[in-house]
């Protein structure tokens, strides 16, 4: 029990040093513009990974005092075999025609241990333009935003620099932070690969699929935008678990995601899509501005008149001096 205590001080300490609140944020961000018709997407999926184990392990023996990190990034055409399985999961919930032109990927994990606690903070931003999302029917103009919740489900190879990397799945990502430790990637594989929490995915923002109807939208008219955001309540968080021998071994991924929609335009949400129409217009600054401009003349030409009908306190002073006199 006190080994145990001591474990779990241990990884609190090491958390508290080395993780912020926006180590956890995950972003999804939609850039819209109806007139080309294209989005632009860029998304941000950050995850971190806490190992606990005891210290008198052998894990800890090969993990203690590790510390890794890796930058890599890449671009992808429409040609490329990595776009092409990304644009198959990312169709998920979108129309058929939706399409992605180009998509640039950049994938970054850094990993740090002590002898009770491994902690990884992986993160992979994608950014890619997005077509075929812009439908005209009947004089209205609608944007289908149902792959915006999308996820990758498998693993995700891809060509970055010169290697071959699976920037999704979080046993992958948690095998190549500790590749340094051949025998601790090993161990670490026999307690947890056969678990649900190796395959989870993430790149994983099924969390905003709620309607668009229920984010929280804004309308600029001095810009002419309109903004739909989502904030998830509270950390997404998964665990496992192993025991061998009286010792105990645990695995926790945590995110957080949010998002963010912006076009040009005027725009209300209708489950999945967007409706373009015209403002009303009372928001028309144009409007405010001449509302303004006849307020202040008013305001002027009333005072104005008020002076003008109202004597000055000498000349009424003057008039009743005069009219003593004469009496």
């Amino acid at each position: 029990m006190k080994s145990s205590s001591a474990a779990a001080a241990a990884v609190l300490a090491l958390l508290a040093f080395s993780l912020t609140p926006e180590a956890f944020a995950s972003t999804l961000k939609v850039d819209l513009n109806p007139t080309t018709q294209v989005a632009r997407l860029t998304s941000v999926s950050t995850t971190n990974f806490v190992l606990s184990y005891p210290a008198n392990s052998t894990l800890s023996s090969y993990l203690k005092e590790y510390n890794s990190s890796s930058s890599l990034s890449g671009s992808f055409n429409s040609s490329t075999d990595g776009l092409r399985h990304f644009l198959a999961e990312f169709r998920d919930g979108a129309g058929e025609n939706v399409s992605i032109t180009n998509m640039t990927v950049s994938y970054s994990y850094s990993a740090n241990a002590n002898s009770t606690a491994l902690v990884v903070y992986k993160q992979t931003t994608i950014t890619a333009s997005v077509a075929g999302l812009f439908k005209v029917s009947n004089g209205s103009v609608t944007a289908d935003l149902g792959w915006r919740s999308f996820y990758v489900s498998g693993a995700l190879d891809l060509e970055l620099g010169n290697k071959t990397v699976d920037v999704n799945l979080a046993g992958s990502a948690i095998t190549q932070s500790v590749l340094g430790r051949g025998a601790g990637t090993a161990l670490l594989s026999g307690m947890f690969a056969g678990g649900g929490l190796w395959t989870r995915p993430t790149l994983n923002f099924s969390s905003l699929s709620s309607a668009l109807s229920t984010w929280t939208r804004s309308y600029d008219p001095l810009t002419n935008t309109t903004t739909f955001s989502k904030t998830v309540a509270g950390n997404s968080t998964f665990s496992a678990s192993f025991s061998s021998g009286g010792s105990a071994y645990s695995l926790v991924m945590t995110s957080d995601p949010s998002a963010s929609i912006s076009t040009r335009g005027y725009a209300q949400a209708a489950g999945n899509s967007l409706v373009f129409s015209k403002p009303p217009a009372y928001l028309d600054p144009l409007l405010w501005a001449a509302v303004a401009v006849v307020g202040v003349l008013a305001a002027g030409g009333a005072l104005y008149l008020s002076r003008r009908a109202r004597p000055s306190a000498a000349g009424a002073a003057a008039t009743s001096s005069y009219q003593t006199a004469t009496s």
